[in-house]
């Protein structure tokens, strides 16, 4: 699950960082890079919360046991 977790943060600040450079033509513009990572963060909180809702709910072999024991 982590893994999913750090593939995500990668995309989502690789796009951050990259769409200003390319709607920019190269050029570096602090305004939208902040922009850009701010918005990102806020999207990796957003996918890191429910992710973690979902695996509170999953049936992990431990809570099986402790359920049909």
């Amino acid at each position: 699950m982590i893994k999913r977790r750090i593939l995500a943060a990668f995309l989502l600040m690789g796009f951050a960082i990259g769409s200003p450079l390319f709607w920019n033509d190269g050029s570096w513009d602090n305004f939208d890079f902040g922009i850009n990572l701010i918005l990102a963060s806020f999207g990796f909180l957003f996918l890191h919360h429910r992710w973690k809702r979902r695996e509170a709910r999953m049936l992990t072999p431990t809570r099986a046991r402790d359920i049909f024991s």
